[in-house]
């Protein structure tokens, strides 16, 4: 994400010079990747993360700047230049799927004059590495990364019937881009369609029929909200990736939506536009904001040291939040829309640290003792079994507790085996009575693969029927030996296992 710092101060006194700036960015986790100069602007690049959407605008970045330096946010002023006539009358909209886009609304502006941006926009454009296009198209931008709001505009005379439907798309149905790719459209997709076809991919891209022209002079401004699900799917499913996509993607700012459309109307208005009388805003199932409590003894316990309670409500509330002591020390917040990743206590007190400073929460051990464990004659034993045969050059094998019936039968262990009630398999129908059945099957599996000699031993329990009819288990050890004991080398001959190998 490009900052601009020209850009930053319409929101924000800064009294920090821009090479200095970094710094403070680095210090409340905004990393800065790079810095640089453009057409005399410096530019920040910013790492951005999934879960911070209100950090791909520069409003959201100024709010955390506020933050750190006490100072207010200031929210620029939007004057429309309204006509008497309502946007209502000038448009019909309707939202076939609100689960989709839970939020559209738009304005219409007549008697726009297209032609290239003033310089000040231009130059916004071009700081963060945009190509300026005309005063239509680049306002759409700057709105889109001041307010991290995404906008499309519509030539309202080459939308049929002067109608908006948003809905999913009709199978066999077609779209041609504004960078004249033939896209197909598939029922799963959201489209923005006029009374006869889609005229826009919602919330990725729009579509050449309905685009802006040199002869373009009035014009519908939508400022919607979708499902980031939806967008990331389409997007992924088409190959598009738009700046729009990026932020419906990862979820905006559901409020935002009237702002950008407000914001954008007004700025065409410096171009002769007329802003038609009345924000229509579709918003069916109205979002109610979060609530997380906090208590001020939380915060202390978290972090290892005392915040105080003015720094605490000082912050939250410059962050956007709302409030609501319930006693001394103890609060109810409410979230603002614009943070989706504020969802319990511990992220309250995450931000707080944020804007303490790490470096002054102290760093500290935390104080650990020793203790021992009450002492196990039988483990103990087992053990010092298993050290002393891996010190005679036998590896440990375990091997699975059900068996084959067949192969036990060989054995003749004299036990009663346990049968599974409901077996997975005829060859794991039983628990083992023998752990030497596992042991043979691991020593043919070497042979197989050319082992010269298998030293092996298992420790485990088998199962079986006791003469009282009770469940009996027992703890075993198998060991099998087989084949060369030692390599032939230039001390001493190869030697084969026998008797004594196991005798000692």
């Amino acid at each position: 994400m490009n900052i601009s710092y020209d850009w930053l101060k319409e929101y924000i006194d800064l009294n920090v010079p821009p090479e200095e700036l970094a710094k403070y960015f680095d210090q409340i986790g905004l990393m800065v990747e790079s810095t640089r100069e453009v057409n005399g602007q410096t530019v920040y690049e910013i790492e951005t993360y999934a879960n911070r959407p209100d950090t791909l605008g520069h409003l959201g970045i100024a709010r955390e700047l506020a933050t750190l330096f006490g100072l207010p946010l200031k929210m620029p002023g939007w004057q429309l230049s309204e006509l008497e006539q309502s946007t209502f009358d000038l448009i019909d909209i309707q939202v076939l799927d609100s689960q989709l886009c839970p939020r559209y609304c738009g304005l219409v502006v007549r008697g726009v004059t297209v032609g290239p941006s003033p310089e000040w926009l231009k130059k916004r454009i071009e700081a963060i590495g945009l190509r300026p296009i005309n005063n239509i198209v680049d306002i759409g931008n700057y709105v889109c990364f001041s307010l991290g709001q995404p906008l499309h505009t519509f030539d309202l005379n080459r939308l049929k019937e002067a109608r908006i439907i948003v809905r999913r798309a009709r199978k066999g149905e077609f779209i041609r881009t504004l960078e004249g790719q033939l896209v197909e459209l598939t029922p799963d997709m959201l489209v923005i369609a006029d009374d006869s076809k889609p005229v826009a991919l919602a919330g990725i891209i729009g579509g050449e029929e309905s685009g802006i022209t040199e002869k373009t002079t009035d014009v519908f401004i939508e400022s919607a909200n979708f499902d980031p699900v939806s967008i990331r799917l389409t997007a992924k499913k088409l190959g598009l990736s738009t700046d729009a996509s990026y932020r419906f993607e990862r979820g905006v700012d559901i409020n935002a939506a009237p702002l950008g459309a407000r914001m954008a109307a007004s700025l065409l208005g410096q171009f002769g536009g007329k802003v038609s009388r009345g924000l229509l805003d579709v918003y069916p199932n109205q979002r109610k904001p979060r609530s997380v409590p906090l208590r001020l003894k939380r915060i202390s316990e978290l972090l290892g040291i005392e915040i105080p309670e003015e720094f605490v409500t000082r912050t939250l509330t410059s962050l956007g939040l709302k409030l609501n002591e319930q006693k001394p020390g103890v609060w109810v917040a409410e979230i603002p829309s614009f943070r989706v990743d504020l969802e319990r206590e511990a992220d309250l007190i995450e931000e707080i640290a944020r804007f303490f400073g790490y470096d002054r929460i102290p760093s500290e051990v935390t104080p650990t003792r020793s203790f021992e464990l009450p002492g196990n004659q039988e483990q103990d034993c087992l053990w010092l079994l298993k050290e002393t045969l891996l010190h005679y050059g036998f590896d440990e094998v375990i091997n699975f507790s059900l068996a084959d019936p067949e192969k036990e039968k060989i054995w003749q262990t004299g036990y009663q085996p346990i049968e599974l009630r409901n077996p997975i398999s005829s060859r794991t129908s039983i628990l083992r009575t023998s752990l030497l059945p596992g042991l043979v099957e691991n020593a043919v599996w070497n042979y197989n693969r050319e082992a010269n000699g298998v030293h092996i031993f298992e420790t485990g329990k088998v199962y079986f029927w006791e003469a009282d009819g009770q469940q009996g288990e027992e703890l075993h050890l198998g060991l099998l030996t087989s084949g060369l004991k030692e390599q032939k080398s230039w001390a001493q001959p190869a030697r084969e296992t026998d008797y004594f190998s196991l005798k000692g």
